[in-house]
């Protein structure tokens, strides 16, 4: 009996002094929309938790499904944050008045071009798409890696190119407003007409022309320079090349959701998202971080040649680039890709 009257009275006293440390622990979270890989935003997600002590609740998207939400969420977002999503994404969300305003100690000394002037949105640095090969088939084949982009045109590599979709993917809208501003519209829809031929289907995301060329499942991809430093780490017989045109580029942008009741915790995050530390890891993943000094272990200390681009134009066309594409190419959309287009494009009719 005395023993039972003990540990009565010790989980009494468990339950009465943990309360408040677990209600504290409780507050110091945020949920955020995330739009890198799943490995890199749980790795960031982390990297937050262990520095600040607030758990960052990731839900991770793509950018297209990020910018759904927001859509069909707004003026109440079911999330905090948003880490990681496209140009487009950031600019209009803004014009929408989506995003809090907040000007972050923490960015001061990085170029205006990674930062809006109202503070409203801040790109994490660039990320890009790479031409991916499959060293152990392409040698089996004697095949060499395409040096142009011209060259993926080559009949030879019928059914053997994945690339991702542009309805659910923010890297596959990249890659295709980087050719229609490369060639030029008319020649860019023609030589995406072409290369569509050799096109063995078009994923649901960015990343997942990396895993499917890694493994030796295709030959070629068009992807995201995201996970190929990881999959080369990894083991996979992966090899990535910028073709003599250059590749296209976008910011991994990053912002606080209007309405959010967790501001405070919100702006130590944007504060900490900005610092050295952040620039380090990320060059780290493989990425081209913000602030000076850091470099990418993927592309080291010389940055590669990109195609120039107005992202502005990209921003502004995007509507009608997609409309076009689908028109064009959507038969070799994935089931999976087909499906979240399908419903995205559904709920933004359903708000018009």
């Amino acid at each position: 009996m005395k023993y039972k009257i003990f540990f009565t009275v010790l989980m009494a006293a468990l339950i009465t002094f943990t309360s408040p440390i677990t209600s504290v622990w409780a507050s110091d979270s945020i949920s955020a929309y995330m739009g890198f890989s799943r490995e890199v935003n749980e790795a960031l997600a982390q990297q937050i938790q262990d520095k600040l002590g607030i758990e960052v609740k990731n839900i991770t998207l793509s950018w297209g499904e990020i910018w759904a939400r927001l859509k069909t969420e707004s003026p109440r977002f079911n999330a905090d944050m948003v880490l990681s999503f496209g140009a487009s994404e950031a600019i209009n969300g803004a014009k929408k008045g989506y995003y809090e305003a907040y000007q972050s100690p923490g960015w001061d000394g990085i170029d205006d071009a990674f930062k809006s002037k109202d503070g409203t949105y801040y790109a994490l640095g660039t990320f890009s798409f790479l031409l991916l090969g499959n060293t152990k088939k392409l040698a089996e084949k004697g095949y060499e890696m395409p040096k142009s982009y011209k060259d993926l045109l080559d009949p030879k590599w019928k059914g053997q190119i994945v690339i991702p979709s542009p309805r659910t993917s923010g890297t596959a809208f990249m890659i295709n407003y980087s050719f229609l501003q490369l060639y030029g519209e008319k020649a860019g829809w023609e030589y995406l007409t072409k290369l569509n031929e050799n096109v063995a289907f078009y994923t649901k995301s960015g990343n997942a022309p990396t895993d499917l060329v890694g493994r030796g499942e295709y030959l070629l991809g068009l992807g995201a320079d995201e996970n190929v430093l990881k999959r080369i780490k990894d083991g996979y017989p992966l090899i990535w090349s910028v073709p003599e045109e250059g590749i296209g580029y976008e910011g991994n942008y990053c912002t606080i959701l209007k309405g959010t009741k967790k501001l405070d915790l919100c702006k130590k995050v944007m504060d900490y998202l900005g610092s050295e530390e952040i620039s380090h890891f990320l060059g780290s993943m493989g990425y081209i971080p913000p602030r000076k000094g850091s470099i990418s272990a993927l592309y080291g200390e010389v940055q590669p040649k990109f195609i120039k681009l107005d992202h502005a134009w990209a921003v502004k066309n995007k509507r009608k680039v997609v409309k076009m594409w689908k028109s064009k190419f959507l038969m070799k959309e994935t089931p999976k890709a087909r499906k979240v287009g399908d419903e995205k494009e559904k709920k933004a009719a359903a708000q018009e």
